[in-house]
């Protein structure tokens, strides 16, 4: 995804999420039909939820996970062994039908499990564009780092999915960030095509920096020069 590409994404974001049916109408009145229950029952209803999800052979088929979520499910319910919850693992095995009902019913995010994986990781570790695209529109922290210090960035450079690293660059996504090795991406295996002139952008950005540091760094010499000339003139 090029500069191009992403302002495009930007700029349709109304036509694209009226695409997979998440203009603010449409989820406004979603939202409107879930049911209000007990905690004890929300949590009993997204146990199942999860469970469904979670099962070998799910393919994508939500009817009876739209009806849990109209009853009133904890959508971010988690599972004991890692902390998995049902978008994450949409996230990572594309039920992307699943997963947008998901959103419509309000998921979070930036959610994360015991290990600190968001769904922005898994969809980009697993190349599933259409999921990241979804993700990125709504605003989800591209930057987070799982309990290794590896972001979706380096996920996605592991594991060879070149749309999807890009469309985190062109996201904004922090090409510096170093893991819990000292690694950043460039030293991470795998392989992925990019622009090069995403170097630039930073060094842009470091120059930027650099500058205004000096520029408040001159400001300040100049104010103390001030203050001593005020002091010799009324001494």
């Amino acid at each position: 995804m090029n500069n191009n590409s992403l302002s495009s994404l930007v700029d349709n974001r109304i036509s694209i999420l009226n695409k997979y049916g998440l203009d603010d109408k449409s989820i406004k009145e979603f939202r409107s039909k879930i049911k209000s229950v007990s905690d004890s029952e929300k949590e009993s209803l997204g146990s199942e939820l999860l469970n469904i999800i979670s099962k070998k052979g799910f393919n994508d088929d939500f009817n009876r996970v739209l009806e849990l979520i109209y009853n009133g499910a904890d959508i971010e319910y988690k599972n004991s062994k890692k902390g998995d919850y049902a978008l994450l693992i949409c996230a990572r095995k594309n039920y992307i039908k699943t997963f947008i009902t998901l959103i419509k019913a309000g998921a979070n995010v930036d959610q994360v499990n015991d290990y600190l994986t968001t769904a922005v990781m898994a969809s980009a570790r697993h190349g599933n564009k259409k999921i990241l695209e979804i993700l990125i529109l709504f605003g989800a922290d591209i930057n987070k780092r799982c309990l290794d210090g590896d972001s979706a960035l380096m996920s996605a450079k592991m594991h060879n999915q070149s749309e999807c690293f890009n469309m985190l660059v062109q996201a904004g996504a922090y090409i510096n960030n170093i893991n819990f090795l000292n690694q950043t991406f460039l030293d991470s295996s795998g392989s992925v095509e990019f622009d090069k002139s995403i170097f630039e952008r930073d060094i842009e950005i470091s120059k930027k920096e650099e500058a205004k540091d000096l520029i408040n760094e001159v400001e300040e010499t100049l104010e103390s020069y001030r203050e001593d000339i005020k002091k010799l003139i009324y001494k």
